[in-house]
């Protein structure tokens, strides 16, 4: 199975502040970007659209959220350093890629209007964070996904995941959460495998 890669999409030198001489750094964006990949798939299976995620705040902003302590009631935000887009519209495309070649499935795409789709899987996004503790940092991650057919869930599945992060630089932070939710998805295919067979069973 093919995995995704993070790319930083884009910088954008902010101009001077006026009538100071001094410079605002350049802002940082972004993307969780899938690989392009073309995969020959069966007739059979089930054509599957994915919808824009839920996203709990303080995540459903375009500023990448850290927080000092696991369980610290406080977060801060990244002042130059962004999703280049919200995650609920990046990350449809980013597991739709991840889901592309399980068996099964004869499609899978963000939902495109005036598609019809045998199914339709559906995410929530509750955590998508750095943490920074006295011991290093880490990145923690939490979704929640369901593949529902006739607004019946059929397979449901939840990601949990923490990882500390190597390096204190905000790209590394980002690699990190990107592989985090790779990584997940990746553990949840074999009961989506079972679940899909049993649908077509």
């Amino acid at each position: 199975m093919k995995s995704a890669t993070l790319a930083a999409a884009l910088v954008i030198a902010l101009p001077l502040a006026g009538g100071c001489g001094g410079s605002v750094p350049p802002t940082h964006y972004y993307v969780l970007e899938p690989q392009d990949v073309t995969a020959v798939k069966p007739s059979g299976g089930l054509n599957v659209g994915v919808d824009r995620f839920d996203v709990d705040p303080p995540y459903d902003q375009d500023r990448i959220v850290y927080r000092v302590g696991d369980d610290s009631a406080e977060v801060g935000f990244y002042a130059y350093h962004r999703w280049a887009a919200p995650l609920e519209r990046m990350l449809p495309r980013f597991v739709a890629s991840a889901y592309a070649d399980v068996p099964g499935l004869h499609s899978i795409e963000p939902v495109a209007p005036g598609r019809d789709y045998d199914a339709y899987l559906r995410g929530h996004v509750a955590v998508v964070e750095e943490i920074d503790t006295p011991e290093g940092q880490r990145v923690r991650v939490r979704l929640d996904l369901r593949l529902t057919i006739d607004d019946r869930d059929v397979w449901t599945a939840r990601i949990r995941e923490t990882s500390d992060v190597s390096a204190d630089e905000v790209t590394d932070i980002v690699e990190r959460i990107r592989s985090a939710i790779d990584e997940g998805l990746r553990e949840t295919i074999p009961e989506l495998r079972v679940a899909l067979a049993r649908h077509g069973s």
